[in-house]
């Protein structure tokens, strides 16, 4: 799995193994796990204490305190673009952070809770075993490019406890950037047979558009998402491009994910209406038009009645504009049976339960209102039917 390269004064290596000290080891700020949230971590000690912060490393930091680092848990690593004495660890960031915060390292200066220096103690109580040297496998990133994205695509994206969609996106993005691997063969590497990087990969493509053009903002959607994007979920993005409606409203090509630009230039606003329609705009003091991702298809076959379009742009909610578009006869029948049977039960309530002279004139004015409304529409109906005899 690992590729022998020269590795200079990096450290000896004993077969797929190289055993390197922690400072020549750095944290991924580009780690795909973290997602939208990693965008303003500026420095080693940031990106530390946001591993800290947002995944832990309590269970870390006990098992190495006792034991010191297991040589059958090799970080995986690939050499720094800007440093040959450095190495960025692609997989095991977390554990680099632990280590570094046993060994005091500069990185880990504001991890100073009392419970970080029990684990400290509880290092320096068991002989403070081997942590200042941890095992690395090492690929080179001009000659190995292949097999690291084999290794980190079946670990997780293809592993049953994978990285979340966002985190998957980031990840094939940022593969196709920085190699010449087609999307196609990324997917036979890890046994994607459903196109589901794909989708994934056009989703990214979809909002980063909209964001780069000033079209969505993260910090506005009223819907938050989980996982590395917790500022709206992703998931919402790509299953509505899955709808071929969807995909019609907004002019979208088939079969183009690695298109960055996915989004014709004059589709940009009905785009943006879209992503509102779903987040809603914290912004402008707009709510979502629908409730839930259950709604996404119903959302998805609105945009093919212009009516309905305009009125999702009037900031409409969906329920409230599926009922007052929805056919005349239709709405006559729901609210007409409906309003039958409510009646129908109370006058039997009536009967078996008289109330007393209190509460009857209490209700007497809105009963009259309910049977003048009753009278109109009988006369609007017997107009209608008037108007055709003519």
């Amino acid at each position: 799995m690992g590729v022998s390269m020269s590795t200079g004064n990096l450290g000896k290596q004993s077969e797929d193994v190289i055993w390197m000290p922690l400072d020549a080891l750095l944290l991924d700020a580009k780690n795909p796990r973290f997602g939208e949230l990693a965008q303003d971590r500026r420095n080693q000690t940031d990106i530390l204490d946001f591993i800290v912060k947002t995944f832990g490393v309590n269970d870390l930091l006990s098992s190495l305190a006792v034991n010191g680092y297991f040589a059958a848990e090799p970080v995986v690593c690939r050499p720094a673009e800007d440093d040959n004495e450095k190495l960025i660890v692609a997989e095991g960031n977390r554990r680099l952070a632990a280590c570094l915060i046993l060994a005091g390292d500069e990185r880990a200066k504001n991890q100073t809770s009392s419970q970080t220096r029990n684990y400290q103690a509880l290092h320096q109580k068991h002989g403070e075993p081997r942590i200042d040297q941890i095992p690395v496998i090492l690929f080179d990133s001009q000659v190995d490019k292949r097999s690291l994205l084999s290794y980190l695509g079946v670990r997780h994206i293809a592993a049953a406890k994978s990285w979340d969609s966002y985190a998957k996106a980031v990840w094939v993005s940022r593969i196709l950037k920085e190699t010449d691997i087609p999307l196609k063969d990324v997917a036979e590497m890890i046994g994607d047979e459903h196109r589901a990087l794909a989708r994934l990969l056009e989703g990214y493509h979809f909002i980063q558009q909209l964001e780069k053009n000033d079209r969505f903002c993260p910090e506005d959607s009223n819907r938050k998402g989980r996982g590395s994007n917790t500022k709206y979920p992703f998931s919402w993005i790509y299953t509505v491009l899955g709808y071929s409606s969807a995909r019609r409203f907004l002019s979208i090509e088939e079969n183009t994910p690695e298109n960055q630009n996915p989004i014709p230039q004059n589709k940009l606003d009905d785009a943006s209406m879209l992503i509102h329609s779903m987040f809603g705009n914290r912004s402008q003091g707009a709510a979502p038009a629908i409730d839930d991702s259950r709604q996404l298809s119903k959302l998805a076959l609105a945009l093919e009645s212009p009516e309905k379009v305009e009125l999702l742009r009037q900031g409409k909610r969906l329920a409230e504009i599926e009922e007052s578009t929805r056919p005349i006869s239709d709405a006559l029948r729901a609210t007409l049976v409906s309003a039958r049977d409510l009646l129908s039960n109370l006058s039997g309530r009536l009967d078996s339960d008289p109330p007393d002279a209190g509460t009857a004139n209490e209700f007497l004015g809105l009963s009259k209102q309910v049977k003048n409304l009753s009278s109109a529409i009988e006369l609007k109906l017997r107009t209608a039917i008037d108007g055709d005899n003519e």
